[in-house]
């Protein structure tokens, strides 16, 4: 398992949490009245943030089918998450499944499921993997919630005149293939919603934006690298600019004074 990238899922969940939409998790938890014997197909599941998230707000039983290429994710999440509870107050049951999806799920992952579930997960793939996964969900009749998915809105506070230059270049960045194809990147939330709305699925949407301030001093420290790597290697912001932007950013964290916000979109999508 990657140690930088599971420091980051773990920097990264409590903003998540807060971040999720309210409206759209009550939408789903209606969705679901009453249950027996829930699947939860969860995709690209990290360490288990959607489990944590959403499963208390479900009935039982629950089981979730935890999906992942990192077996060391797979492992962490199934610690993780021994003694979650469905809404009803019994323990979910949890199974593992190492998967490469970057041709699309395989059918089997999603034999018995009642619910495919995924955070993070849509600005990485393709437009095609969307289709893909829009087909066959439609074609089984399953929801989808798909939460936290990028849409390019990004800002800072205090405002400063190479923000705009830096933005578009990390916005191009996260088009490029993640391992599934060119990725949808910020394109994704509006790429999820037509695809999914031509197969037939009523769909909701709602802003789950993160906002990092003075008290998140090292969350908003790893954004701003990461901002600032992924803008360096498209070559699109002169080096020296960019280099003095980061600085400038950084003292700002030092001093208390930074704002960060980062648009995503939560997505519910119910077959008709």
């Amino acid at each position: 398992m990657n140690q930088f990238e599971t420091d980051w899922l773990d920097l990264r969940e409590p903003a998540d949490r807060r971040a999720r939409n309210g409206v759209i998790a009550a939408r789903l938890a209606g969705r679901f009245k009453e249950a027996d014997g829930l699947v939860v197909v969860d995709l690209g599941c990290g360490t288990g943030s959607t489990a944590r998230a959403i499963a208390g707000l479900l009935p039982g039983p629950q089981r979730w089918r935890l999906v992942d290429h990192d077996d060391g994710h797979l492992a962490r999440a199934r610690t993780a998450l021994a003694g979650l509870t469905d809404r009803d107050g019994r323990a979910i049951a949890l199974e593992t499944c190492r998967a490469d999806l970057s041709a699309g799920v395989p059918a089997e992952l999603l034999d018995g499921c009642g619910l495919i579930a995924t955070s993070a997960f849509f600005d990485l793939v393709s437009r095609g993997f969307l289709e893909r996964l829009a087909a066959t969900a439609a074609a089984r009749g399953l929801p989808l919630y798909a939460a936290l998915t990028v849409d390019g809105r990004l800002a800072c506070e205090p405002p400063d005149p190479l923000d705009r230059a830096v933005f578009d270049a990390f916005n191009a960045h996260m088009g490029r293939d993640k391992g599934f194809g060119p990725a949808c990147g910020p394109r994704a939330p509006d790429t999820a919603l037509h695809v999914l709305r031509q197969r037939g699925f009523r769909v909701e949407a709602g802003r789950s934006d993160w906002t990092i301030g003075a008290d998140e001093p090292e969350f908003a420290t790893r954004l701003l690298d990461g901002w600032t790597a992924a803008a360096a290697e498209t070559g699109l912001v002169d080096p020296a600019e960019l280099a003095r932007w980061s600085r400038r950013r950084h003292a700002e964290i030092a001093a208390g004074t930074a704002r960060f916000e980062v648009g995503h979109l939560d997505i519910l999508a119910l077959p008709d």
